[in-house]
C-alpha cells in the first residue's frame, strides 16, 4: 500500500471476523464513519481492546453483535454510567471478558 490514505470503507475492509482490534475511549479521535463500516460489513468474534475507558464507539460495536470478547478496564458512557450495549450483553453472557489495569 503506497498510498497511506484510504477511504472509510477502503479501510473497514482491512478488519475480518476475529482480528483484535484497537479503540479509543470518548468521542473524540474515533473513526466513526469506520465502525459504521465494520457493523456495515458483519463483521463478528472481534476482541476488542479499549483505550483507557470504552465509550460509545465500543457500545456500537458490542450492540451491533460485532464483538465477543472485551479487554478493558471500563466501558462507560462517562458520567451517564455503564455503557447500555456493553451492560446488556454482559448482564446475558454474551461477552468474555479480559480484564486490563
Amino acid at each position: 500500500m503506497n498510498n497511506k490514505i484510504v477511504t472509510a470503507t477502503e479501510a473497514a475492509k482491512l478488519v475480518s471476523s476475529g482480528m483484535h482490534i484497537g479503540v479509543g475511549s470518548g468521542m473524540d479521535m474515533n473513526p466513526m464513519p469506520v465502525i459504521r463500516e465494520i457493523i456495515r460489513n458483519k463483521v463478528e468474534k472481534l476482541t476488542m481492546t479499549s483505550v483507557l475507558t470504552g465509550g460509545y464507539v465500543a457500545d456500537l460495536l458490542i450492540g451491533a453483535g460485532s464483538v465477543s470478547t472485551v479487554q478493558f478496564p471500563q466501558i462507560v458512557m462517562d458520567e451517564f454510567g455503564l455503557a447500555p450495549c456493553f451492560k446488556r450483553k454482559a448482564r446475558q453472557g454474551q461477552l468474555s471478558f479480559k480484564e486490563t489495569m
